[in-house]
């Protein structure tokens, strides 16, 4: 089994209810992170992203393009996404010990 399916396999044991963890979880392009309405698949634990339901079909960021029938989704939700930071616990695969550096010092 590839190493990024273990590591999904077992954040999923772990943590169901925090989505589908990703290996590589920096974009291929740093300029263009994952955002709400983008709409792709997930190859080798990082997210391939192929357009966005949020833009328009002229957005310079469709760089696959989209339907002839394409019309962006105007979320009606106030408040539609919730961000709230992680809590201060490590994540990692059941059975990895997890050792403090010796230099981090939290604050």
């Amino acid at each position: 089994m590839a190493d990024h399916d273990i590591f999904r396999e077992q954040l999923a044991i772990k943590y169901p209810s925090y989505g589908y963890a990703l290996w590589e979880p920096r974009p291929a392009n740093p300029n263009r992170p994952v955002q709400v309405g983008d709409v792709g698949f997930i190859r080798e634990g990082r997210s391939r992203r192929l357009f966005s339901a949020l833009l328009p079909v002229d957005d310079p960021s469709q760089e696959f393009g989209v339907s002839e029938y394409h019309e962006p989704l105007v979320p009606t939700l106030l408040g539609h996404v919730a961000t709230v930071p992680l809590s201060h616990h490590n994540y990692c695969s059941a059975g990895v010990r997890v050792e403090a550096d010796p230099g981090y010092h939290s604050r």
